[in-house]
């Protein structure tokens, strides 16, 4: 049982820890220094079958699962290991860099056991993911190697990603805005009377709005991943007609007005507006996206 425990233990702790922003390994390239979203040393300890830095001493963390952060060199087509070091130096520790001789019986590692390609991220940071190496940057430089020795070099464009998180960004932005103003048009131009009216008849609902490059009104969709105070709607008559009834009262209220004082994307864009009963208060209100 303890064994099993365990092994739990490990597990959790080690999926925690690709679930956090890794710290790179670093490649001298072109004279200059770049950080690579690889790491090569791995395969030498795959393939020894021991996971051992002689006289190494370093602080590690759950930005750096590995426990220490590499440092390469790409000369004459050859990938060069030149140093093995901690990936932070303020922890309570004396940290002191692994001996390569003592690891490889030579200051000049030839890394011959790498096989597969560094990835350099390149231009400006897209999208931070916490999670190792999955954000997302302009383009990235891919080089690949067999045995140590450089194979091949392109380099890939992120552009249509960029563009989608830029637009989504953009379309985020743009709704925080635009919630509160959206909510007065609705309550300027739509009389419910909160009182009589039944909260299920209030078309309080998650609406998709989609607005044309110059900010007029075209669509009106209910967003159907939102759960209905804690359950979903699965009645197929509300669907056809009550669903209907809402999108095109919500649709006449917010038509006239335009949002083209804003600088607006160069394409059409959707924008999520929620409205939902509060049974306490008796009033519609606004739920406004974070």
């Amino acid at each position: 049982m303890r064994h099993i425990l365990t092994i739990i233990f490990v597990l959790l702790i080690t999926n925690s820890a690709f679930a956090t922003g890794q710290i790179p390994d670093y490649l001298i390239y072109k004279s200059d220094t770049v950080s690579i979203f690889s790491n090569p040393l791995e395969q030498y300890f795959e393939q020894t079958g021991k996971r051992e830095l002689i006289d190494f001493i370093g602080c590690g963390s759950t930005a750096c699962w590995r426990g220490y952060k590499a440092i390469w060199e790409l000369k004459n087509d050859s990938l060069f290991l030149r140093q093995i070091t901690s990936c932070h130096k303020e922890c309570g520790l004396e940290v002191k860099n692994a001996d390569l001789k003592k690891m490889f019986g030579t200051d000049n590692v030839f890394a011959n056991w790498f096989t597969g390609k560094l990835v350099v991220p390149q231009g400006k940071q897209v999208q931070y993911i916490h999670m190792g190496y999955a954000s997302i940057y302009e383009r990235e430089l891919y080089i690949s190697f067999k045995n140590g020795l450089q194979t091949n070099e392109r380099t890939v464009s992120n552009k249509k990603i960029a563009d989608k998180i830029e637009l989504e960004n953009r379309q985020r932005h743009i709704a925080k805005s635009l919630q509160d103003t959206l909510f007065s048009q609705v309550q300027k131009n739509i009389d419910w009377d909160t009182i009589k009216t039944p909260w299920y008849d209030l078309c309080a609902e998650k609406y998709i709005l989609t607005y044309n490059r110059k900010g007029k009104l075209k669509k009106v969709w209910v967003d159907w991943e939102v759960e209905t105070f804690g359950e979903k709607i699965d009645d197929w008559w509300w669907n056809m007609t009550d669903e209907r009834k809402c999108r095109r009262t919500i649709k006449k209220a917010l038509k006239p007005f335009r949002i083209n004082y804003i600088d607006l994307p160069k394409h059409k864009i959707k924008i999520p507006f929620e409205i939902f009963y509060d049974r306490k208060t008796g009033k519609l209100e606004l739920l406004k996206e974070i």
